[in-house]
């Protein structure tokens, strides 16, 4: 077993499995982050985010793997009244296991505590969860990340008498916490939620009821669950989005939890990855529903979910290239070929370091989009709905690619026994992949920011000025990155002013503008973590990575690299967590007496 040290001077262990450890004590990344925007924050919950870092990397990856080899969620057809044999509906069964994690995550009070009526906690908490569970198992924060919105959505939107009968029920801590789910895709329309064609009648005792087919249902089979599905009153002539409204489908549809509702899983999904997470196809034939918001407003009300969950899907991705990276230092430390560790050779640290990096940057994003979100929904003054949203296209596209990226490389490095199932990687790189595709891919996000920055508001606008207040708060001792920063912000600020004068160029150029400007903005966020690292512990190690993610992203290289990098001259350092002291050359210079 190798040792390694924190900046703090305390060993950290790197086993030959990263199961065991402590994700929250082995994330500087993390704690610095949050040392920065919101001490407050980290002083009254590190213990329990230390606790949540230990269940991630123990029990959670436990279950993870079991879970994923040999109890994976299946169905069967169950008869539903004895007298009619033939009255047959799906039922889909889950270990009890997968269960139980589920259920740990909201004991810890992660969603209840932030809608506390007297001292309601930042959302981050639920988020950075997220991150946690990420190193671990997307199946178990997949639920979560549908769970956290439609709490959102019942606490803002519904009326009195729904949100008071199901939000505490959402917000439960005893084990029996109800699972959240988000309905919209259907087969025919895909992303495209608008053309939803499940239909919403009155019954004879004046209660909502939906019918129709639901294409991709990840909350069904839990023992309970709340979901919000997207459904057209009858007789609604609008046959556009603005025709849909939002509904709240139970499980079961009495208080007690004890009469199922009517609705069949005729199948479901035999999906790449995500094996424990169950995904069918599941018709509501009279389903009970209680109406959330009538149309026009359910589209938009089903978005303001959607984008929580694509927080979400940022944090968990950011949690997934950290596990990759410790995949990878943990394998290269203890694994010797001819004699030497593989950590000792030359090309295994470069790949390390460029995985290390990515993770670097989508965590800059994801951490970013987390907090931009959680303003919003405290409802801060200077929150801004269009800059959210901007992020949050920019960090769900570009960390979902980052984390397929570093899956692959990680797996790579462990060689041929990370291509079998007995180990962790296989498993990850498998389930990276829904990152990608899930809550809509790279060309949904490009259609998200291209409303927001060729619209009547003014995205871009917001997208510029944060990037120009990094420019101006940096140290002195960054003035290359100042310089550097400054060219790529006036590039695309002129491409955007292009964009504007020709909005009908967006229908090319939309995914173009995504790439760019998630690279620009990663790039400008870590260079302002990096000023703050060297302000506060005099640690120029973020500045080094800033370096080589510019390096990687804006920097075209025609010829073979025979020296090393600034960054892989302190490799040791940066696998140690230590912090690295400023170059001779970026010293600021002392006055003459």
């Amino acid at each position: 077993m190798a040792d390694h040290k924190k900046s703090d001077g305390k060993a950290v262990s790197f086993p030959p499995r990263v199961q065991g450890m402590n994700g929250f004590e082995a994330d500087k990344t993390l704690q610095n982050f949050l040392e920065r925007v919101d001490p407050e924050f980290l002083e009254r919950r590190k213990d329990l985010l230390s606790e949540i870092g230990a269940f991630a990397l123990g029990e959670l990856d436990a279950q993870a793997e079991e879970s994923d080899r040999h109890f994976p969620a299946t169905i069967e057809q169950k008869v539903t009244d004895p007298v009619y044999p033939e009255q047959r509906r799906g039922h889909v069964i889950l270990n009890a296991r997968y269960k139980a994690v589920q259920q740990q995550l909201y004991k810890w009070g992660t969603l209840a505590d932030c809608f506390d009526k007297n001292t309601p906690e930042s959302h981050m908490l639920p988020f950075i969860t997220q991150y946690m569970t990420g190193k671990s198992d997307i199946s178990t924060g997949c639920p979560y990340a549908m769970t956290h919105p439609v709490a959102l959505v019942i606490a803002k939107l519904a009326p009195p008498a729904v949100k008071k009968r199901f939000l505490p029920e959402l917000l439960r801590t005893d084990g029996n916490t109800p699972i959240g789910g988000t309905w919209a895709t259907e087969r025919h329309s895909g992303s495209d939620v608008g053309a939803t064609e499940t239909k919403a009648f009155v019954d004879g005792h004046g209660n909502a009821v939906l019918q129709g087919l639901k294409w991709f249902t990840s909350a069904i089979g839990f023992d309970r669950f709340l979901t919000v599905a997207t459904a057209r009153p009858d007789r609604e002539e609008d046959k556009t989005g603005k025709g849909l409204g939002l509904y709240l489908v139970p499980s079961h549809i009495d208080e007690d939890w004890s009469v199922p509702n009517d609705y069949n899983v005729r199948h479901l999904k035999n999906k790449l990855g995500t094996k424990a997470l169950p995904t069918g196809e599941t018709e509501l034939t009279d389903t009970v529903a209680f109406q959330i918001v009538p149309p026009p407003h359910g589209l938009k009300a089903m978005m303001i979910a959607l984008g929580c969950s694509r927080v979400h899907n940022a944090m968990s991705a950011a949690g997934v290239m950290h596990r990759a990276y410790l995949e990878s230092v943990s394998w290269a430390t203890n694994r010797k070929t001819f004699g030497d560790a593989l950590i000792t050779r030359p090309m295994v640290q470069k790949r390390i370091l460029d995985i290390h990096t990515e993770w670097q940057a989508g965590s800059a994003l994801a951490f970013e989009s987390a907090r931009a979100f959680s303003d919003l929904a405290a409802d801060k003054p200077d929150a801004s709905e269009e800059w959210t949203r901007i992020l949050t296209a920019l960090a769900k596209y570009k960390t979902a690619e980052q984390a397929l990226w570093c899956c692959e490389k990680s797996l790579e490095l462990v060689g041929g026994n990370g291509y079998t199932e007995e180990y962790p990687v296989a498993r990850q790189f498998r389930d990276a992949m829904v990152l990608r595709v899930w809550e809509g891919p790279e060309q949904i996000q490009a259609l998200e920011l291209m409303r927001m920055v060729t619209g009547k508001g003014k995205g871009d606008f917001e997208y510029i000025d944060r990037l120009e207040k990094i420019i101006h708060e940096l140290p002195y001792s960054m003035n290359p990155e100042k310089m550097k920063l400054g060219k790529l912000v006036d590039e695309i600020n002129m491409e955007l002013g292009q964009l504007r004068r020709e909005p009908e160029a967006a229908a090319l150029a939309a995914d173009e503008f995504l790439s760019k400007m998630s690279n620009i903005l990663a790039y400008g966020l870590l260079c302002e973590q990096a000023g703050w690292d060297i302000e506060t512990h005099q640690d120029h190690g973020k500045k080094l990575t800033a370096q080589h993610f510019f390096d990687r992203s804006f920097t075209a290289r025609t010829g073979i690299q025979f020296d090393m990098t600034h960054l892989h001259k302190h490799f040791e350092a940066v696998v140690k967590g230590e912090p690295i002291p400023a170059h001779s050359r970026f010293k600021k210079p002392t006055r003459r007496p």
